[in-house]
This record gives structure tokens, sequence and C-alpha cells, in this order.
């Protein structure tokens, strides 16, 4: 189902058919599965200083790059809507592994560029139920994702929520960093120790 196709059925949505079409939607498009949220860091700055068509053709360019790895890694990249990659995996550990790996290749990338050629991004983690469509998903999981990655994680960093870390920890070195609230749901979150 697409997203259009959801909101057209929303729209039509009432009292009386509520529960029908609820069934409907969650049989369609309800699902668990891991989220990615990756930002670009320095995005204001560097289209302050340098223009949005010079940061967007970098952008675009090592989005290129980042999606044949999220491909290797068996993940799909949902959205790349404004400077944000929003990927899907079916579990935790995948999701790591790759975002790990982006990192890494973006660090390589940038080495002996000037300072606005790199491109550096920050990344949150959260496994959960969703609506999953066939071009965006929304739902828990996606907000708590967005929220490490936009809001919580500087620049090179990649934070995970304390769900993911129970999966993650034996193969992958994580912190403790803080403990966080977001729209009434608590948890903890920890940072991916991957240099």
């Amino acid at each position: 189902m697409t997203t259009k196709k959801f909101f057209d059925l929303v729209r039509h949505r009432n009292a009386r058919n509520a529960a029908a079409v609820d069934a409907r939607i969650e049989k369609t498009c309800g699902a668990e599965l891991t989220v990615v949220s990756c930002d670009s860091s320095g995005f204001s700055k560097k289209t302050h200083e340098h223009g949005i068509i010079e940061f967007m053709d970098n952008m675009v360019k090592c989005h290129d790059g980042l999606e044949k790895i999220v491909t290797r890694h068996g993940g799909i990249t949902l959205s790349d809507k404004a400077d944000n990659l929003m990927l899907i995996f079916p579990e935790p550990v995948k999701a790591v592994a790759c975002s790990i790996e982006m990192h890494r290749w973006l660090k390589r990338r940038n080495v002996g560029l000037p300072e606005h050629k790199k491109y550096s991004i920050c990344v949150g983690i959260h496994h959960g139920k969703l609506l999953r469509f066939a071009d965006d998903a929304y739902g828990p999981a996606v907000n708590v994702a967005f929220k490490l990655g936009e809001d919580i994680a500087g620049k090179d960093e990649l934070m995970i929520t304390g769900q993911v870390n129970e999966v993650v920890k034996k193969k992958f070195r994580t912190d403790y960093s803080k403990h966080i609230t977001i729209g009434g749901l608590s948890f903890d979150a920890y940072k991916v120790k991957y240099r």
C-alpha cells in the first residue's frame, strides 16, 4: 500500500467503519522492523556558507555511496527526504553493522577534502512496530529513531535504544549514554563505539 492509498483510506474512516479500516491497514501494513535514521551534520552552516546547490550536489553523491552499503547489508532505503535517509532492516544487528560501515566509508571519503566537501551523518536506530508503506513508514519505531538521529546523536555518532542494545551488545561495543523521554515514551540510549 502506498501512503496515498493509506491517506485515502483514513479520509473515509469514521466511527462506523473504524474497526474494519484499522484491521485492513494493520493486516496490510503492520510490521515490526528496525528503523535507521541518518541525518546530515552541518546542513545549515554549509548551505549558508556555500549554497544549497553545492550542499545537495555533495549530499546526493554521498547518499548514492551510502545506499550501496545499505543494499549489501540487506536494508532498504525507504525515504531520502531533505538531508535524511530512512532505512529499514528486518533486525537490529544488520542495521548496526550497516551504520558502522556507512560511518567508516564517509570517514575514508572525507580524508583530504576541503571542509565544505566533507559529509558526516548522525544516526539513530530503534526496533519496533510501525506502519510500513511502499514509499514511507509511520509509527513509534520511526519517531524514536528520528529523534535519536536528528536531535540526540552528534556528528559521526551512532545512537541506539536500550531495546536495540539488548540484541546487539554481544556483537558490538556500546556505552550507556542517557535516559530520554519522547512523547511520553521513556527509554535508555546507548552509543555504539565503532572507531
